[in-house]
């Protein structure tokens, strides 16, 4: 398979895994940095030529990306989920690109000197500062866009499932609401780099779809794809994801302590022997979510707010009116899809197991049942964020 240029496109998904590479330990040198100078284990001075001269290679990492991914787009043999997710990470890489901190920015953030080991270390953050700590994020973020492109890639042509017996029937669920997902997620990466209007939301933009969709096609990657056929640095990435977000445990804490027992719960199931252990790893975070999203958006809030008569059914809203309700304050239909996308995905799939209807031949590895869990951790707190805006 050949692009246009000749260029054989294993070569370009390898290319772009070095980029991959590249761009998650470009996020670590910033929070080096940073660390360093809240811990006053090193001078200014020596901080900022390493954030200027990490802005410089930054920039053309970028355009190592966006060369690689327009080259991509121009292959006709490869499939609509993979065309479309090569435009969202174009445009995830085109607005990056825009937000990079500019060197007058950066010098800004060594200008009030004697207050800098306690702004780094969050005690009234300065606009300049906080722009330093975005475009760290934000770096680590196309990272991980880009290496769910290398995940998908090698999903494309396989049976969704395979290692795990998955029937026929939940194949194709599986595979239509991976499609769905994946329009959505290109849909709202093309919409923030074209809409003024959506300045106000890249943070949550930047930070949570990239990691909603890189968990979910982790989660098929690891029931499809043997562990020795992968090749990106999932430890990396993960680590960047984990750095970048706040703690699951952390957030129901705060939420709701009572939560709590169900992620614990789940938690142990995965560690057991039990053979219908899949079962109740899946039940037990299913409910959770339920739960998360019956208090964000409790019953009489959404039935007082809800447009639509079409929203409720049986006296109760609908899932989507919960959504669409959670998302009422963000102003941004592409944003609204991909929540409902996202969530779709990934409660069809969890369903589907809990029920026990589908032909599982082989039981789930403990290392497929922790993409489960790391699965719904990361929805719940994207939710929990969604409800904060």
């Amino acid at each position: 398979m050949e692009s246009e240029e000749g260029v054989a496109v294993p070569s370009l998904q390898d290319r772009l895994a070095d980029v991959a590479r590249k761009l998650t330990m470009s996020s670590g040198v910033y929070s080096d940095a940073l660390s360093k100078l809240a811990r006053q284990t090193a001078s200014l001075g020596s901080v900022s030529h390493v954030l200027t001269r990490q802005l410089d290679f930054e920039r053309g990492l970028f355009g190592s990306a966006s060369e690689l991914l327009r080259q991509m787009s121009q292959v006709s043999t490869i499939s609509p989920s993979m065309q479309a997710l090569v435009s969202a990470n174009a445009n995830l890489t085109r607005i990056i690109a825009a937000i990079a901190v500019p060197e007058t920015a950066l010098s800004a953030v060594f200008a009030n000197q004697p207050r800098i080991p306690e702004m780094v270390k969050g005690i009234g953050l300065t606009d300049s500062l906080t722009v330093a700590f975005a475009r760290m994020d934000s770096t680590r973020m196309l990272s991980v866009s880009l290496a769910a492109q290398l995940k998908l890639a090698r999903l494309d042509g396989l049976s969704l499932g395979c290692l795990v017996g998955f029937d026929q029937t939940f194949r194709r669920s599986t595979a239509a609401h991976l499609g769905s997902l994946t329009r959505s997620y290109r849909s709202l990466m093309d919409f923030a780099a074209t809409s003024k209007t959506l300045t106000p939301h890249l943070p949550l933009i930047m930070s949570y779809p990239p990691v909603e969709y890189y968990r979910q096609v982790g989660v098929l990657e690891s029931v499809t794809v043997d562990e020795t056929s992968r090749q990106d640095d999932a430890i990396a990435t993960g680590a960047g994801i984990a750095a970048a977000l706040p703690h699951v445990d952390d957030l129901l804490r705060r939420f709701d302590e009572s939560l709590c027992a169900l992620l614990v719960g789940a938690r142990q199931s995965l560690r057991g022997n039990n053979p219908d252990r899949t079962r109740h790893v899946t039940a037990s975070l299913r409910e959770l979510l339920t739960h998360v999203l019956h208090a964000l958006a409790p019953d009489d809030g959404v039935i007082a707010w809800a447009p639509s008569g079409q929203l409720i059914r049986n006296k109760r809203p609908t899932r989507r009116a919960r959504l669409l309700y959670i998302c009422r304050g963000i102003d941004c239909g592409p944003l609204t899809r991909f929540v409902e996308d996202d969530v779709g995905a990934t409660l069809s799939f969890f369903d589907t197991l809990s029920s026990g209807t589908h032909a599982v031949e082989s039981q789930f590895t403990p290392a497929q049942l922790a993409s489960l869990v790391s699965r719904m951790e990361s929805l719940l707190v994207f939710q929990r964020q969604q409800g904060n805006h």
